[in-house]
């Protein structure tokens, strides 16, 4: 009896053992793929939402672009492609992204009289794109999921609510440092846009504690420098755009008018003209300029320099603009017969309204070897403006278009608050390596250089209150009033 116990309990286990190991293997594939599932989805969320902010930033990017270019099909297609490229990194796997991009503009539609609508091929500008992204992603569950889960599409639209504000172009095409920050340099053009078309992976560099600051700033490159040197981090991989004044006429260079003109230690009012051998204020002089154009022809154009040493024993009587350069030895200062201490006389003060500038012909190299046609020195009071009409309209410097490449026209005034106008030097460089702040009191300032540069601690302000002044703004630049906004 006791036996018979035992065989029918280990029967009964026998079939429990059985029984539970067949509903295991009924249910658990049915468990395993819930989980699957609710895996599958949630990664699907998490990327969809990944995907839709790269997408938002992109359209944001394509659109800041226009701001600077105008819209070009081609051109749009590769900034989004970049920004894709570089926002998503492996971030999203290495499942491939698509981009498209699509021109948009605003068209009554039904009830909503604002809505964007898709740019159907006529001659509606667009205002803004439409950029959709599309990625299949791998799934757990590939079969039971697809396309459901695996299948992921996300669109944005963003607008241009206004025109471009373009206030910096550094033309040069290859170097690094195309727009180049040292020291305690900052660069604010918070209502304004930067562009660099070098395609270095350093067109635009930040050391040290430099800063840049702009509305929108945009490379053909890459930038260098931590990002939180700037504000904000420019978009990269924007195609090159055309030298916005390339079309500009030069100004007529007639004969001399003046012939190595020097101003000393007196008041002097100076008219239009060519000035054979450039112009030179030393300390102590004051010089009002009467409105028109003023040709600085084979010498530079040099305001509150100090006399040499030795000056009648050389080609030129007036300091070097290195005398005043921290970084160059006092051997090399004594060899440039450099004065020992700044004058006793003022600084030397410029004001014009107005007036505008031609460099042409060939300038002497410094020390160095490098030809300065500008130099505006540390004691010097500087205010000038623009023509407002005539062939030098809105442009306040403009360097002749065949002359030398990489000169430098430097402006180191601790008191060169007003410089209203565009300042055009498609060869040279523009550096600012004053220790204060430069421009901020002009109601707009334009810079379209070959490269620019700052070093020391100036803060060159670019502003772009177009508005308020009668000096036109070159075709090419211009007024703007609002930035790009995301619309859906």
């Amino acid at each position: 009896m006791k036996k018979s116990r035992q065989n029918v309990l280990s029967s009964f286990a026998a079939d429990r053992s059985g029984g539970l190991a067949l509903i295991l293997a009924l249910v658990l594939p049915i468990v395993l793929g819930f989980v699957g599932v609710g895996v599958d989805y949630a990664t699907w969320l998490v990327r969809k939402q990944r995907l839709q902010n790269i997408a938002d930033a992109t359209a944001l990017a394509v659109v800041s672009d226009m701001q600077v270019g105008g819209y070009d099909r081609g051109r749009a297609q590769a900034v989004a492609e970049s920004q894709v490229r570089s926002l998503a990194g492996t971030a999203l796997g290495s499942d491939p992204i698509t981009v498209t991009t699509e021109p948009v503009y605003r068209r009554q539609n039904g009830n909503d009289p604002f809505a964007p609508v898709v740019v159907n091929g006529g001659d509606q500008a667009p205002t803004g794109v439409r950029t959709t992204l599309s990625q299949r992603k791998r799934a757990i569950m590939t079969k039971l999921v697809t396309p459901h889960l695996t299948d992921i599409l996300v669109q944005a639209t963003a607008e241009i609510v206004g025109t471009s504000r373009v206030c910096v172009v550094a033309l040069d095409g290859r170097s690094a440092d195309a727009i180049a920050l040292r020291n305690d340099s900052r660069v604010s053009a918070t209502n304004c846009s930067v562009y660099a078309m070098s395609d270095s992976s350093a067109a635009i560099n930040a050391r040290d504690t430099s800063q840049l600051s702009a509305m929108t700033s945009c490379t053909v490159g890459g930038y260098a420098g931590p990002s939180q040197r700037y504000q904000p981090v420019p978009i990269t991989g924007c195609p090159a755009i055309k030298d916005p004044l390339a079309g500009r006429a030069a100004p007529p260079v007639g004969g001399c008018t003046y012939t190595n003109k020097l101003v000393g230690n007196w008041s002097e009012v100076l008219n239009p003209g060519t000035y054979c051998g450039g112009l030179v204020l030393t300390s102590g002089a004051v010089v009002k300029l009467n409105p028109g154009i003023y040709v600085m022809k084979d010498g530079p154009f040099v305001v509150g320099t100090d006399i040499l040493k030795q000056g009648k024993g050389h080609k030129h009587d007036h300091a070097s603009c290195l005398c005043y350069h921290n970084d160059v030895s006092l051997h090399d200062k004594e060899m440039m017969h450099c004065p020992a201490a700044p004058s006793s006389l003022p600084a030397a003060s410029l004001s014009g309204d107005g007036v505008g500038f031609y460099f042409t012909g060939t300038v002497p190299p410094e020390y160095d070897g490098i030809p300065r046609p500008l130099q505006f020195m540390p004691r010097s009071n500087v205010s000038l403006s623009a023509p407002t009409g005539d062939v030098m309209a809105g442009l306040l410097f403009f360097e002749d278009r065949a002359a030398p490449v990489d000169r430098v026209f430097e402006v180191m005034s601790d008191n060169a608050r007003r410089l209203v106008g565009t300042i055009y030097m498609p060869q040279g460089t523009f550096l600012v390596s004053a220790n204060q702040v430069v421009a901020d009191q002009s109601e707009y300032t334009a810079i379209v250089t070959r490269k620019l540069a700052l070093s020391q601690a100036p803060r060159l302000v670019v502003n772009a209150n177009y508005s308020a002044t009668k000096v036109p703004v070159p075709q090419g630049l211009g007024p703007t009033s609002t930035r790009p906004s995301l619309t859906h």
